[in-house]
């Protein structure tokens, strides 16, 4: 299940008139509640309830006037995935302290957390490139919003099982911007590969940098963030996930701080369930 199988034009509102977050998690809650999967399993309550309890936790304001309300509900078999967006922006604590104006949302099984993060991952990507957040904002009618996210889905969209019966490749991503790093991992949260595993590194120059003889050719100003992502894929999803890595980092041909390389796998045995 992906997020394009999950999103529908009815749980899309555009130009709503709100004027707090406590306004907007009504209205979410409103949409979410007359979806067909959740009005017979639980209340109106109880939904914004869970709503907002997630909000205590930590605000789901992701920044660039987004935020992403979500939560998981016992006794609920179906998702509920959707877009609201206001009139104007409203305070909703997010990271940059920004206001927000872009509300995807997500309400999921209790026990589908996997499906959740996938989900959730996959639509805090998607609004992470700067032309889809505006032309987000732009769109006048529900038509126009969930007519252009399907557009964008479908160029992301998992590959069929037929397609899936080919060979393996490993992934390695080299990172040093702690900003991207948190954008790509997202790709890897929210597709179809077995998994990634993320191990931190140190750049040579960091130790090189200790030894007498190498002293004064580095300032102290060495960069300490450096991570390595570790993913293997099907050889059919291997342009899917380049796409989508260079979606939220530009073209990697002109990045100086992201580096991927394509091994073949020849030989793989077992697997891991994240």
């Amino acid at each position: 299940m992906g997020l394009i199988d999950v999103l529908r034009k009815d749980d899309i509102k555009v130009n709503v008139d709100v004027k707090n977050k406590k306004q907007l998690i009504h209205e979410i809650a409103q949409i979410a509640y007359s979806n067909p999967g959740l009005s017979n399993s639980v209340s109106l309550q109880d939904i914004e309830k869970a709503l907002e309890q997630r909000e205590e936790l930590a605000s789901t304001g992701l920044g660039s006037g987004v935020a992403v309300p979500h939560c998981r509900l016992k006794g609920i078999k179906d998702f509920v995935v959707g877009v609201v967006t206001t009139k104007k922006s409203i305070d909703f604590d997010a990271i940059d302290n920004a206001k927000v104006n872009v509300f995807p949302f997500v309400i999921g099984p209790d026990e589908s957390p996997k499906e959740h993060l996938k989900i959730l991952s996959g639509m805090a990507r998607l609004l992470r490139n700067p032309d889809t957040r505006a032309q987000v904002r732009e769109s006048k009618s529900s038509d126009e919003l969930f007519t252009f996210l399907k557009s964008l889905l479908k160029d992301v969209s998992p590959a069929t099982p037929q397609q899936q019966l080919c060979t393996l490749k490993m992934l390695h991503v080299f990172i040093s911007s702690e900003e991207l790093f948190n954008d790509v991992l997202q790709v890897f949260a929210s597709g179809d590969q077995t998994g990634a595993m993320v191990l931190e590194a140190h750049e040579s120059t960091e130790y090189m940098s200790s030894m007498p003889v190498f002293a004064g050719f580095w300032n102290n100003d060495l960069n300490t963030f450096n991570r390595i992502i570790l993913a293997v894929v099907q050889d059919s999803l291997l342009n899917q996930t380049l796409r989508s890595i260079e979606y939220v980092c530009g073209d990697l041909r002109k990045q100086t701080d992201v580096m991927v390389t394509v091994t073949d796998l020849h030989h793989a045995l077992g697997s891991l369930d994240f």
